[in-house]
């Protein structure tokens, strides 16, 4: 799966969560909010209508007189029309009923009380059941909003529990391969050319992976190449030195030998086989010839050394090896072109002219 997208679906996946976090959310907001606002509205309005009802009765002598009458029916009317619980229409009808015979002129007196004790045991009855269900629905909003909160705690959960998933590992997907390929290229400075990355995935990393597998073959094929070449060249130049005539001794700034051919031992009474790598003090201990050599500081004086039981005359050659500087320092007023690797040590046998100059 391309990072992209794995991108979209975590992104997408987390938006899809905050949205129905948010629709639940939502959802039971506005049904608090119609429960309270019923509640509120509906049982109040029919408990101020009943209580305007009831004010007429209180304030007025029967038989009522038209305006009070004319109060008492607009209230009755609006209740009517505000009719929301059980049992609410029948005691409402009761009303009007009675309040017919209350304003009917040919009941007497007796009568008309009677009627009122009716109509305002009616009215306690409406009122008994608008305050019930006053009680009833404001029980309800509490239910509502538990419910809500322990929805939407869970969600909250949920949601905070994706967040944590995605933060504790999402940056990991993107970090550790470019660790690994850090660790990689890291390996391939110091010519570790056999490092290979390997991502269980399908994605963009994959394909890098696979691209620096190639690229550390091909390296260690290059590698390998020009080893081979370096190695072949050495043992050239190796050869050709066992094979000159001259002694011939390598020195490195670090006055150990690189190379040294037969010549040389048997002039310089070097017994050792295993000379390569040694440094010189460790020679000169037993060929005053090897320190004098190095010590030589008039080279033009051939040197007379007692060989085969016959004297023999030996013309020093010194040849400084010089290497470029690679790495000049760029503040430098002054660059120089090279320093000092070593010295080579060259024994050319003169014993012949020598005796023929009358030496």
């Amino acid at each position: 799966m391309k990072i992209r997208k794995k991108l979209f679906l975590g992104f997408g996946l987390l938006f899809i969560v905050v949205l129905f976090f948010g629709a639940v959310s939502i959802y039971y907001v506005e049904e608090i909010s119609e429960t309270a606002k019923v509640t509120l509205k509906n049982n109040y309005e029919t408990l101020t209508f009943t209580r305007e009802m009831r004010s007429v009765l209180d304030e007025n002598d029967l038989p009522l007189a038209s305006r009070a009458a004319g109060t008492f029916d607009k209230a009755l009317k609006k209740q009517e029309n505000n009719i929301t619980e059980h049992g609410e229409r029948e005691a409402t009808a009761g009303v009007r009923k009675d309040f017919g015979l209350l304003i009917d002129p040919a009941r007497n007196l007796t009568q008309k009380q009677a009627t009122e004790r009716d109509i305002r045991s009616l009215l306690k009855t409406i009122d008994g059941l608008n305050m019930q269900a006053i009680v009833q629905k404001n029980d309800t909003t509490h239910e509502t909003v538990n419910k809500a909160t322990l929805y939407l705690g869970a969600m909250g959960f949920i949601t905070f529990l994706i967040l944590f998933i995605l933060i504790a590992n999402f940056p990991g997907f993107i970090i550790n391969p470019l660790h690994q390929f850090a660790d990689g290229l890291q390996e391939i400075s110091q010519k570790n050319y056999d490092t290979r990355l390997d991502f269980k995935t399908s994605d963009e990393f994959t394909q890098l992976s696979h691209a620096f597998n190639a690229m550390a073959e091909n390296l260690g094929e290059l590698e390998n190449t020009n080893l081979t070449k370096i190695l072949s060249g050495e043992i050239r130049i190796r050869t050709l030195i066992e094979e000159m005539q001259d002694a011939v001794i390598g020195i490195n700034e670090k006055e150990e030998v690189l190379f040294i051919n037969s010549a040389a031992k048997k002039i310089l009474n070097i017994a050792d086989k295993q000379v390569i790598g040694k440094h010189v003090s460790g020679l000169t201990k037993n060929s005053h010839l090897l320190q004098a050599i190095l010590d030589n500081k008039a080279p033009d004086d051939p040197l007379k050394v007692s060989l085969d039981g016959k004297i023999s005359y030996f013309k020093q050659k010194s040849i400084e090896v010089v290497v470029p500087n690679l790495k000049p320092n760029p503040l430098d007023a002054i660059q120089f072109s090279g320093f000092t690797a070593g010295m080579i040590y060259i024994l050319k046998d003169e014993s012949e002219f020598k005796m023929v100059g009358g030496g």
